[in-house]
């Protein structure tokens, strides 16, 4: 009895790429524009410009902007940019600039792994090769990667292209049409990032120990001649993809020689994190955990069941061994490193799961007549998986290692991700024009951030710059450690509001109350707490008005507002404790804003007095009360109160002493 079906009907071939088609496009494709990562907003986007000045121009020396070399996330930028231009013009909607930045990416990727299907199906039996294109098109980390606009995704996909087209042409069934593939994305991987170095020695390799093509004398020359039509295919796109490589060849040169050595040389420029403390050089560990971190359950079960799959016996263990190889190989390359991010692993997790489908369609045999059933519940739920971590991929790790949490707390986490729920989140706040927001990731907010508002970095002294209104933490820089001012917020005081993902906090926003003179913390009965005060007698004898500014905030405990009917009461009492002015505020009047909604602002009252006050020292009272019967609600809390003073009753707050001096204007000390 044959393990495999060999053939499947017209109507299961067709729903089977459609199957994988919207699998692969659909996460990708939805959302894009909801946060930007770090890289794209500080480089990619701005080189993508460049780039594409430097190509209608015809300055192909400029082409040479980046040491990775990026070449085809700059062309794929550049697409995005005249499609944009041609189907919205100009736009100061900045989710939908990066939308159509990132759609020519989206698309490459879905397209790669629907190309990359077809050469399964030329490689395994259908059923492995649909399962292996699903689990490929689902991974959450793969489709982070697959959704911006940056270099280690294209890698990937077209160095998993490449290394299909290779083993299909050299180990079953050689064609122009494949060799020429693996070789033009051979280039396209190596011009996207330099690790993909490595596909040259694989690729030889390969050929060397073909077995498609006849042994002796005439094999060799064979093998040769399909190794020279390789690196034809592969240096022909070179040149075509980035004219700079003939245009300026020295220059290529030196940035390439720049990236390996400078670049590779060096750690992070932003520190780095590893097994829950700081660790600016990882060792070895760090790929090999990052991998079992990042591997889905189904994955790693399929891993295991590999070696027992009866593949391993037929011609197709060579092609695994050759994928399994590689991956290994590319590892190895990477790790001496000193620079590592756990997304440098991308690139080979199309590979991982086409091993992992292998091992998963040999134990789904033993269901017998459940085979197709058991591939199915894997699809659904590999595909529920990834909706449910959509649109932030990035944020999944194994859930039988601990999950996200733990995750999390393993290696540096953050790259923009939450940014655009932040700024969804200022933007609501009605006083946003009108302070700054000083955060830790400013080149991440301020293009979410509505027009007329400002964000600022922290002064030279490590200060809040004037009228901050807002502060946001960063995850990322939590983990790498905070310094001043950030630290007075986090972990000293109560956020405003979190943006968590998954229920991972991974942004903190802190309100900056306005400045006021005399700090203090005073609570009306649990609803609103009041934090500082100012008073103005400089109008007394000219206006016969004494004001008074408050500093209200709403208490971290509330989950309710002032009762409907209360009423703020002022009293100005001399020394004697005689009433010379007072006033009654309803709540709704109480604030010029939602105080509920940012649980701060000073407000001002003013106060009609005597003009012919009689010079000395006087108090303010104030507090609330309900309408119907004069009750006060309870004074909970008062701290840095006058100890001495008139009585205005209970439940009454005792500002003061304020005052007035005939021969000049008083004002508060």
């Amino acid at each position: 009895m044959k393990i495999y079906p060999k053939s499947m009907s017209q109507t299961w071939l067709f729903l089977s790429y459609l199957v994988i088609g919207l699998g692969a496009f659909l996460p990708r494709l939805f959302d894009l524009g909801t946060f930007g990562h770090t890289d794209e907003l500080n480089f990619w986007l701005k080189r993508s410009y460049i780039f594409l000045e430097a190509i209608q121009k015809g300055n192909f020396a400029g082409t040479v902007i980046a040491a990775h070399p990026g070449v085809t996330t700059m062309w794929l930028g550049s697409w995005g940019i005249l499609l944009r231009r041609f189907v919205v013009g100009q736009t100061d909607s900045f989710p939908l600039i990066l939308t159509f930045l990132r759609l020519p990416v989206v698309l490459t990727h879905s397209c790669g792994i629907v190309l990359g299907y077809w050469l399964l199906r030329q490689l395994f039996a259908p059923r492995i090769a649909f399962l292996a294109a699903i689990l490929w098109a689902t991974d959450p980390f793969v489709t982070a990667s697959n959704r911006i606009l940056h270099v280690d995704g294209l890698m990937g996909t077209f160095l998993i292209l490449s290394l299909l087209a290779a083993c299909i042409y050299w180990n079953h069934k050689p064609s122009t049409l494949t060799l020429i593939l693996s070789g033009s994305c051979g280039s396209l991987a190596l011009l996207s990032k330099s690790p993909a170095l490595a596909i040259l020695p694989t690729v030889l390799v390969i050929a060397l120990t073909a077995t498609s093509l006849k042994e002796g004398k005439e094999g060799k020359i064979k093998k040769l001649l399909s190794l020279g039509g390789w690196g034809s295919a592969f240096g022909l796109t070179t040149l075509l993809v980035w004219p700079a490589v003939w245009a300026a060849p020295q220059a290529v040169y030196a940035q390439l020689r720049v990236g390996v050595e400078v670049e590779g040389s060096a750690p992070h420029v932003i520190g780095n994190y590893f097994l829950g403390r700081p660790d600016a050089v990882p060792g070895p560990l760090f790929y090999p955990v990052a991998l079992a971190f990042r591997l889905t359950p189904w994955a790693l079960l399929g891993l295991f069941l590999l070696p027992f799959s009866r593949s391993l016996k037929e011609m197709k263990g060579k092609d695994l061994a050759i994928l399994a190889g590689f991956s290994i190989l590319f590892i190895a390359s990477m790790t001496p490193f000193p620079k590592k991010l756990n997304r440098y692993l991308s690139p080979i997790f199309p590979l991982i799961d086409i091993l992992a489908a292998v091992g998963l369609a040999w134990g789904a045999n033993f269901f017998r007549k459940g085979q197709t059933f058991t591939i199915l519940l894997i699809t659904l739920v590999a595909g529920a998986n990834a909706a449910w971590y959509h649109p932030y991929g990035v944020v999944y790790f194994n859930p039988l290692l601990g999950g996200d949490l733990v995750g999390a707390n393993t290696f540096l986490t953050g790259e923009g991700e939450g940014m655009g729920e932040t700024a969804v989140w200022l933007n609501q706040q009605p006083d946003l024009t009108g302070v700054k927001v000083v955060s830790t990731m400013t080149q991440s907010l301020q293009p979410f951030l509505r027009r007329g508002a400002q964000i600022a970095s922290p002064t030279k002294d490590r200060k809040l710059p004037p009228q901050t209104g807002y502060v946001v933490i960063y995850v990322r820089h939590i983990i790498r450690g905070l310094d001043a001012p950030f630290n007075q917020f986090y972990p000293q005081q109560t956020p405003l509001h979190v943006v968590k993902l998954h229920g991972l906090p991974y942004v903190f926003i802190y309100q900056v109350p306005p400045p006021i003179a005399q700090p203090m913390q005073a609570t009306f009965g649990q609803a609103i707490a009041l934090h500082g005060y100012e008073g103005d007698t400089s109008g007394i004898r000219e206006k016969g008005s004494f004001t008074v500014k408050l500093q209200w905030q709403r208490p971290l405990t509330a989950t309710v507002a002032l009762p409907a009917d209360a009423f703020l009461f002022l009293h100005l009492l001399d020394a004697q404790g005689t009433m010379v002015a007072q006033a009654e505020i309803p709540v709704k009047q109480l604030t010029s804003t939602n105080l509920w909604q940012r649980r701060s602002e000073n407000a001002s009252y003013p106060l009609a007095v005597p003009t012919n006050l009689s010079p000395g020292p006087y108090w303010l009272t104030l507090g609330f009360f309900h309408a119907p019967d004069a009750t006060r609600l309870p004074l909970l809390a008062a701290y840095s109160l006058s100890s001495a003073g008139p009585k205005d009753g209970e439940n009454a707050l005792l500002l003061g002493p304020f005052t007035f001096e005939e021969e000049r204007d008083a004002h508060l000390p």
